[in-house]
């Protein structure tokens, strides 16, 4: 049985479209077609009224129906995917992650089918000496529910439910187990809309960071064996309807903490179609006090530069790889930087499309892309703030990840 205000993923469900009730209208995410007078951010996250207006959300608040099921209505599309993520580090420095999906490949294939409509779940627990233990399965949708009124979706035994506040992650799979709470420590946030349009088009991308940063504690086991479990956590949705590939030429990603203050850095290169644009987040939450010390996403007051090319440690990335990201804020007289730096501990990578379809290989000729890779590192973080809000600096730990579409297309050195 399902909790009220949720819905079983079933293939027919696009069908009872997005008009039916009020829930199911905010579910999704609206798309009227834009014109370039019309007011609207293109490729970029929403910021004007009629950003807001477009998709149905208040500038001063998220709610938490944002965390629930967004694109029920539109899931029998294959090009439509949407994950709910979390990841956890330990005080004994074991890393968790933690995601339900709807789609095998995340939106990081082109050309998706069908047949790539399965929902799965990912979990990955790594010990503080690097070993890897790993539940990666797709399910049936007869396995799948999800709520649209908030977070709460299940695959198989696996289950991530929430509030904004309290998240529990639960799950079995032979020798492997978690049992998670997640207690946020500040509040929710998004950049804008969180929804960044492409172009004057009605595809999209997604973002909200359910729990930038909070208390983590609960227990894991591995091998059969229980152990407690506590430290911080994170939680963010995202959701879209067109494929990576398309649009993307790279983003990194990056979160952590230094002393009680949380740290979130992004920034999404989209490809020369839709004007090389640049997405760029800088975060930084006060976990002690709760209180928001930095939150921008100004193409004008952010900088990212990569640098430190390594070798990538596994033997089929062919070209090397940016360790290291600078983040750096300048908005009159406040000033932060952010630098976040790959240790050795591999956490994950990917190599997607390594055996493409007629369409996918057509696809990925036309965008010039040879390979598409995913890496995700234990990271050291420093951090430099220099604001009305805060004066601080130190340093930290955290997780830096690198997203990629087509590997000639690196940035040059920083």
């Amino acid at each position: 049985m399902l909790a009220a205000g949720a819905v079983a993923a079933v293939p027919d469900l696009s069908g009872l479209g997005p008009a039916g009730s009020p829930a199911a209208a905010r579910a999704a995410t609206p798309t009227p077609s834009p014109t370039s007078c019309d007011g609207y951010t293109a490729n970029g996250y929403g910021r004007t009224q009629a950003d807001y207006a477009r998709v149905g959300l208040d500038a001063d608040r998220v709610e938490a129906w944002e965390d629930g099921f967004r694109t029920a209505w539109t899931n029998a599309d294959p090009h439509v995917f949407e994950w709910w993520y979390s990841d956890f580090t330990g005080d004994d420095g074991t890393v968790v992650s933690y995601v339900i999906r709807t789609r095998l490949h995340d939106g990081f294939e082109p050309d998706q089918t069908v047949a790539d409509r399965k929902p799965g779940v990912s979990v990955i627990i790594t010990d503080p000496d690097g070993t890897n233990h790993k539940v990666v399965k797709t399910y049936d949708w007869d396995d799948f529910s999800s709520s649209t009124e908030r977070c709460d979706v299940r695959v198989g035994p696996f289950r991530f439910s929430g509030d904004l506040k309290t998240y529990h992650m639960r799950g079995t799979d032979g020798e492997i187990a978690v049992d998670l709470t997640l207690t946020s420590l500040v509040k929710p946030f998004r950049p804008g809309t969180g929804i960044l349009f492409l172009g004057d088009t009605d595809k999209y991308l997604a973002w909200l960071a359910a729990v930038p940063s909070g208390r983590a504690e609960g227990t894991i086991t591995v091998d059969g064996k229980k152990r407690a479990f506590t430290g911080k956590g994170y939680h963010d949705h995202n959701w879209g309807n067109i494929s990576f590939p398309q649009y993307v030429d790279h983003w990194r990603w990056g979160r952590g903490s230094v002393g009680k203050y949380a740290v979130i850095g992004t920034a999404m290169h989209l490809r020369e179609e839709f004007d090389a644009a640049f997405a760029p987040v800088l975060l930084v939450d006060d976990t002690e006090t709760g209180e928001r010390v930095l939150a921008s996403y100004s193409t004008e007051a952010i900088t990212a530069a990569e640098s430190d090319p390594r070798p990538h440690p596994d033997p089929a990335y062919p070209k090397d790889y940016y360790a290291k990201v600078d983040w750096t804020y300048s908005d009159g007289d406040d000033h932060a930087t952010l630098t976040m730096t790959d240790t050795d501990k591999l956490i994950t990578a990917m190599q997607y499309v390594t055996d493409p379809t007629a369409a996918q290989q057509a696809t990925l000729a036309k965008l010039g892309i040879d390979e598409i890779w995913y890496t995700r590192y234990d990271t050291d973080v420093v951090l430099d703030l220099d604001t009305s809000a805060a004066r601080a600096g130190g340093t930290g730990k955290g997780t830096l990840e690198n997203a990629q579409f087509g590997l000639s297309s690196s940035p040059p050195k920083g």
